[in-house]
């Protein structure tokens, strides 16, 4: 990681001689927070499928040109490992209900290979991870997206016969399944024109997670609170805001020392029906209080306002 941008060695010398350790990593945190510090640590990589501390595959389907493309992220570097065109998915829109036979538009994780136990799906699937959070906060219902192939018995697949899920054939199913061996897949499935992250948003969320973070850790509800949507924050046990922020004043007027670790973190671009500006926010969490302790992954989907500061819509 680069040095931070507006700190020097002589900086932290200082704070260190003045106030201790513990100010100058207060110090370089609050730095964090800072976006011209991310536009530069970001450098030259190829953020246009997001931003990930680790290697990943990440599957593309766009619902309109019937493409399903795979690419592996590495180091900032963005390669096209596989590509199917034809592919069968469910119908235009949205998926909202069970039965409404629409291939779900997002941003979702790919389990393990499987044999589904019917020769109707061909030789095995991938199930995706739908619906995700936003999904089941926002109403939406239904399940059984899989990735898959063609009938074994050489039944035809229409959109409709899919109901929701995205078929392969099954020749490309096979290579499909090399591709994504051993990998932690993502699978981001587009409707419009395609869907591509942004530097500048990216090293916008980047600062507004950190600085949201220093906000938790110093217990400024205000600031904390400032960084979710009133209008359609929900929780995920589906509270409202208004439930959220009186729960976190109670916490928060405690003053607890906390610390809170933040690594292997992922930004994803999540494709939308209304060009809203939105992104998944994936990263693992190492918090701890004298009461409470939680080690896990946490997710936050969240959105650019139009001022381009970092909305919470919903966090699991």
């Amino acid at each position: 990681m680069a040095f931070l941008s507006s700190l020097c060695a002589s900086d932290l010398v200082k704070i260190y001689l003045n106030d201790g350790l513990d100010a100058v990593g207060a110090a370089i945190e609050k730095e964090l927070g800072n976006k011209d510090f991310w536009l530069e640590e970001l450098g030259d990589k190829n953020l246009t499928l997001g931003y990930y501390d680790k290697d990943v595959v990440i599957v593309k389907t766009n619902k309109n040109d019937k493409i399903l493309k795979v690419y592996s992220y590495t180091n900032g570097k963005i390669k096209k490992e596989f590509e199917q065109k034809e592919v069968i998915t469910g119908l235009m829109g949205d998926k909202e209900k069970e039965g409404d036979l629409k291939t779900p538009i997002g941003f979702y994780e790919l389990g393990a290979k499987f044999n589904p136990g019917d020769q109707y799906y061909g030789p095995f699937a991938f199930a995706t991870s739908y619906p995700n959070l936003l999904d089941k906060v926002q109403g939406k219902t239904g399940g059984g997206i899989w990735i898959h192939g063609y009938p074994l018995d050489g039944t035809r697949l229409d959109e409709f016969k899919t109901r929701g899920c995205i078929a392969l054939f099954n020749d490309k199913l096979e290579d499909f399944a090399k591709v994504v061996a051993g990998k932690k897949v993502y699978v981001l499935t587009e409707e419009k024109d395609s869907v591509k992250a942004k530097k500048d948003e990216i090293a916008s969320l980047m600062a507004d997670l950190f600085a949201w973070k220093y906000a938790w850790t110093e217990s400024d509800v205000n600031a904390y609170l400032d960084f979710y949507d009133e209008e359609e924050f929900k929780r995920f046990d589906k509270s409202t805001f208004s439930q959220f922020a009186s729960m976190k004043r109670v916490i928060f007027s405690r003053k607890e020392h906390k610390i809170i670790k933040f690594s292997d973190i992922s930004i994803s671009p999540y494709p939308n029906l209304e060009d809203e500006k939105m992104y998944r926010i994936s990263f693992y969490e190492d918090y701890y209080t004298k009461n409470y302790q939680f080690r896990g992954n946490k997710i936050l989907y969240v959105k650019l306002d139009k001022k381009g500061k970092m909305k919470i819509l919903a966090e699991q």
